[in-house]
Formats: C-alpha cells, structure tokens, sequence
C-alpha cells in the first residue's frame, strides 16, 4: 500500500517520509506573532445600538469629519451622542482601533465629568486630523466588529490583515515570513504525520522533568492495552512539541498516528522536558476529510490540559464593510434632550441587522460556521426600555474553499503574499458579490474561546432512582478545541 492514500483500521504502521518531500510547506517561524494582539471585550449589544454609531447625523459627522477632542465639543452632531452610556464605550473601543497609542480624544459631560478615550492598534491615524478615507472605514468597521463579544467576556484575539498604505500595521517586525503555514489548510492535500498544515494546537501540558509520559486520544493506556487514554472522534494524528506554540515535524518530541496495542487511536510517548512543559497539537490523519473530526488528548502522567496552547493559530474568520455608511443604518437610536438625553428607538421591536453593510464569513474548520457567527454577532439589547434582537453582521458562508458548507467561499486569497503563513484572508464579497479589499482575519488561542459559556463544556447528568424524587447529580468537563468546532444548539435555538 502506498503511503500517500487514506490508511484502514488494521493498516501496519507507514513510513510516512515518502510523502515528505511532495507535502512538507515552508515552515520557519519568526520571533514575533504576527497580528495585532487585542482583547475581545467590546459587548455586542453596545455596538448593536447606541447613540454614536446607531445614529444617521452622528455618522455623517464621524465619516466625513476628524476624530478628535475638538470634534466632540463643537459638533453638534456628536457633541450629546456620549451621554449615553453605550455610545461612551463604543467610543472607547472606536479610538482604540483607529487611532495609535499616541493619541487620544477628551470629551466632558453635561454634568462635568471627563473623559479620555486613548488609541491603540492604529488602523486610521489620519483620522484625527481629517475626514477618514472608505479604505479607513473599512479596517476600522472590521476592528469593532472582531472585538465584540456577546458574552461578557475579556478574550484575546489576534487581528490579521494587509494594508497597502503600511506595510507593517499588521506586521510590526516586518519579516515576509512571519509564522509557520502548519497551522493552515492543505491546499493540495496530504496524509498522515508530517505535512506542515491542517494543524489545531490542542494545549498544554506540564509534567515533572525526566518522566515518561503518554499523550493519547482514545488508545488504550500504553503496557496493559486496557482501559482509554483520551477520546476521539474521527481519524486524527497527534504531535507533541517542546515549545509552548507547537513545532514542526522535524523538531517534535514525539507524534503518532496509531498506538502499539493496535487500531488507529493515536498514542505518543515522550520524556518530559527539562523545563516541565510540552504542548500538543492534532490534525486529520487525511487532510482534505470533510471537518469534523477531533481529538480530546490526555495524558498518563503530569497534568493535561494545564494552559491553553501557546500561540494564536485557530483562524476564526473576517469581518469586513462599512459600520460608518449612514445610508446603510436600519434602524437608530436617537437622544432626548429635553428628557435628559434619554435614549429612544425610532422602531420599536426591531429585530435585524441595524448595519447593512458590515458583513461575517467563517473558516472552513467549523461544522455549522454560520450558527457559530450568529452565536457571536447577535444580541438581545434594551434602549429606553424597549427589548429588541439585532445582529452585528450578515453572515455570508465560508471564507475559504473546503468547507461543509455549499456555499461558495467568500475570499479571494486565504493567506495574502506579503507576508507568508499569517493566514489573513485577502478581499471578501459580500453576499450581493460587491468585493470589500479591507478584511480583518481574526485567529484565536482556542476555538472555543468565543463560544457562548454553556456551549465550552460537555455536561452529563446521572439519577439515583431509589428514592423519590431521584437524586440527580450533573458534571461537565471543558471540551477540547476540536470539539468546539462541532455544530451546537443553545436553548430557544
């Protein structure tokens, strides 16, 4: 048998160095991450309406005026719009995104108070002092959007791109090879344990220097061939590496594709390094299987999982369009001032897309990727004590090709040739088929990380039915990364 075709269950072990030459990508790695580091924390129903980006006058002021301290004192369009409470915290994350750590934007209440809004990522430095261009707009509405979070929570996400007007706006250290594309799909394929793509870092692990351990996926514990180490869904591989961030094949501390008591279930077994650490990560054994399959490591010895996996290499998806296009504003949130600026809703009920341009596609990991965007983009929200259900973006399918969806993939390029293996997707369309040049890849620790919390675990319910009422207990257990990427329902789903 070939070692280039799918394996069977009783398959013998395959010298896999025969695919090597054929399947192996470049795979250095430079110090720096590439992307911009920021935390998802911008609550979704804040950006979904308030009464600075919800509100036709006030995008007219933003899109064709500076972003600046004067703006906010003399404009009247925007001079009340941050007496509401949402708008102040949009505000913060809007300047933030557009605007670099050396500026800021004051603004002070009716009632005295002050306030300073301090830049961060830089996407539109210009627009402090001018109106900002469509191609600022863009990165800018993509930003916002990346960084909300329907959950309450504080997430670190990596944002990711290529922007002609600055070559290292998302590339500080400049390097045209900034990160191994082993965490990327395998455009031409490949199988088993060394192609450098189709990779999920799984997590780490810490173990005492000098032992033997085992990390296995639904094999048997290692001597006895009894009992299960793990779980797993699927045929996969795993890996094990010194560095927190993975490793290549050639720098692996050990791998499997199969475990010694027979069968496909992987088992790898290693010394513990001296600094007490090691990471995982798994891939299908075949690399173009349709998604869905996933392994949920353990290991023998030591403690797994100890930390989350050491680096950003789980690509989410883009954000792209226009937030600032006030012609596109379905619905708006408008400020009494005679009532003390309180806020109302020119449409009572709504439930929608309060944007209509700003658009979400996902990566082909996902096996329900637009149930998981919907999950993350929409909200309930109350403006003057009116409740209603709005969606940050239209989810428009899968970003790329390979995919469980049929839809068509959405983005031209999944890894722009500036800069190799940062896995930015490259000018997306949106569902009408207009092309948006200004997209942000957002890439993730862990897939999971965005989840809605009751969707990061796996909870089982055991009764006692000697007694009545049973006595019902109920554990759960935090899912791999791999398992968060199955299809979920929430309740009312």
């Amino acid at each position: 048998m070939s070692p280039c075709v799918p394996r069977a269950s009783s398959r013998r072990p395959l010298a896999a160095l025969a695919c090597l030459a054929a399947l192996l990508l470049p795979a250095s790695r430079a110090a720096a991450e590439p992307g911009i580091r920021i935390l998802n924390s911008l609550a979704t129903q804040d950006l979904e309406l308030n009464a600075l980006t919800t509100n036709r006058e006030s995008l007219k002021a933003l899109s064709t005026g500076p972003l600046n301290s004067d703006a906010f004192a003399n404009d009247w369009r925007l001079k009340h719009q941050l007496e509401h409470p949402p708008a102040q915290r949009v505000m913060q994350y809007l300047v933030e995104c557009a605007l670099p750590p050396t500026s800021a934007v004051k603004w002070k209440s009716q009632a005295g108070v002050g306030y300073v809004f301090q830049g961060a990522a830089g996407l539109c430095p210009e627009w402090e002092k001018d109106a900002p261009s469509l191609e600022c707009q863009g990165y800018v509405t993509a930003c916002l959007l990346a960084r909300n979070n329907a959950y309450h929570l504080a997430v670190d996400i990596s944002m990711r791109g290529e922007d002609p007007r600055d070559a290292k706006r998302f590339n500080p250290s400049g390097a045209s090879v900034e990160w191994s594309p082993m965490f990327l799909p395998c455009d031409t394929g490949g199988w088993g344990l060394t192609p450098e793509c189709g990779w999920l870092g799984e997590s780490v692990g810490q173990c005492t220097p000098g032992t033997t351990v085992t990390v296995a996926a639904g094999a048997p514990y290692p001597g006895s061939c009894t009992g299960k180490v793990g779980d797993i869904s699927g045929d996969r591989v795993l890996r094990v590496c010194k560095d927190p961030a993975g490793c290549t094949w050639a720098d692996r501390l050990a791998d499997a594709d199969r475990n010694t008591c027979g069968g496909i279930a992987p088992s790898a077994t290693f010394v513990c390094p001296a600094d007490g650490q090691y990471s995982v990560m798994s891939a299908p054994y075949d690399r173009s299987a349709t998604p869905g399959s996933w392994a949920r490591p353990r290991a023998t010895a030591g403690t797994y999982p100890a930390a989350p996996f050491g680096a950003f290499t789980f690509r989410e998806g883009a954000f792209f369009g226009n937030l600032f296009d006030p012609d596109a504003l379905s619905i708006e949130v408008v400020l009494n001032k005679e009532k003390n600026f309180y806020p109302t809703l020119v449409k009572k009920g709504f439930q929608g897309y309060p944007y209509l341009n700003v658009f979400a596609c996902h990566s082909r990991d996902w096996v329900s990727g637009d149930d998981h965007l919907r999950s993350r983009i929409c909200a309930n929200a109350t403006v003057g004590g009116d409740s209603v259900y709005g969606c940050l973006a239209q989810p428009v399918g899968p970003c790329e090709k390979g995919s469980v969806s049929p839809l068509p993939p959405k983005c031209d390029v999944s890894d722009g040739a500036k800069v190799l293996g940062d896995g930015d997707f490259e000018v997306c369309q949106d569902a009408a088929g207009y092309a948006h040049p200004e997209p942000i890849t957002v890439y993730l620790r862990n897939p999971c990380d965005l989840l809605p919390p009751e969707a990061q675990q796996v909870c089982t319910t055991t009764c006692t039915y000697s007694s009545y009422p049973p006595a019902c207990t109920t554990k759960c257990r935090p899912k791999s990364p791999g398992e968060c990427l199955q299809k979920y329902e929430l309740p009312g789903q």
